[in-house]
């Protein structure tokens, strides 16, 4: 055991860098290659425990993105068991290796492994209550694609990355349902920038299968904006996954949150309102 393990009951799970095709439009890291490290973090996680990683399915993931890695930035991970049981949740930090500071936090809810020992009491951010809009909603189809043989994980269903990747193309097509489009965002140097992820899995994808989501504005602010987002296997109707995701506009020059424009707002607010 480490000196951190036995310190604080977190152990390192996880080091690396920002690639340059790492950063999105935002220019930042991406949000699906932190879920692609959290997603290593886990297997060596669980493998140190001595459990079949391969077993474990993540039925719920709660993610506070809190400062920015950019390109070049070098961070590592620290994780440790938050609830043990049949139904585990382990959780995550990511922080910058450079300066040390706390960049993001994920609480990962498990199925397929049991998980005991001492757990380390969670001091980061709680689960905040959400609704999640009904069919009454304005829901935008955003997404109509296939999961390939080349995102399946160490178990052989689709990895993690490839739902948030998809998620992602997801928010361009409900952002551009009210204006925020690419032209939109390019010419006034505007970015969104993510703060939290509440995901839950209903089942799972594997390569191959037919994939669709669709997306809807669930709550507007003076710079935020929340969506949700539903992804379904596009063959069968069944619910895959779905994604309430809360950012905001960011000034790519200030690197702070911008108030959205009132033409951009009426839209907003009228598929909001639907």
């Amino acid at each position: 055991m480490t000196d951190l393990a036995m310190a604080t009951g977190y152990s390192e799970t996880f080091r690396g860098d920002v690639a340059p095709w790492e950063v999105d439009a935002t220019e930042h890291f991406t949000v699906a290659y932190y879920y692609e490290k959290f997603e290593g973090a886990t297997w060596r996680f669980l493998q140190q425990l001595g459990v079949d990683a391969a077993a474990a399915r993540t039925t719920r993931a709660l993610t506070h993105y809190k400062a920015e890695l950019r390109n070049r930035d070098i961070y590592r991970v620290e994780t440790a068991l938050i609830d043990a049981g049949a139904t585990p949740t382990i959780a995550h930090k990511l922080f910058n290796a450079g300066s040390g500071e706390l960049c993001t936090t994920m609480q990962q809810t498990l199925t397929g492994v049991t998980l005991s020992g001492p757990a380390v009491a969670w001091d980061g951010d709680g689960r905040e209550d959400r609704p999640i809009p009904g069919d009454e909603a304005t829901w935008v189809p955003a997404l109509a694609n296939v999961a390939r043989v080349e995102e399946a994980d160490w178990a052989g269903n689709l990895s993690l990355p490839g739902y948030i990747h998809r998620f992602s193309t997801a928010n361009s097509f409900i952002m551009s349902a009210f204006g925020m489009t690419p032209e939109y965002m390019t010419t006034n140097r505007y970015g969104l920038s993510t703060f939290e992820f509440q995901l839950a899995f209903q089942s799972q994808a594997k390569p191959g299968d037919l994939i669709d989501i669709e997306s809807c504005i669930a709550q507007l602010g003076g710079s935020s904006v929340r969506f949700c987002h539903r992804m379904r296997n596009a063959a069968t109707g069944a619910d895959i996954a779905s994604l309430s995701q809360f950012g905001v506009q960011l000034d790519l020059e200030a690197r702070r949150p911008s108030r959205i424009g009132d033409d951009l707002r009426a839209r907003a607010e009228a598929l909001l309102n639907t």
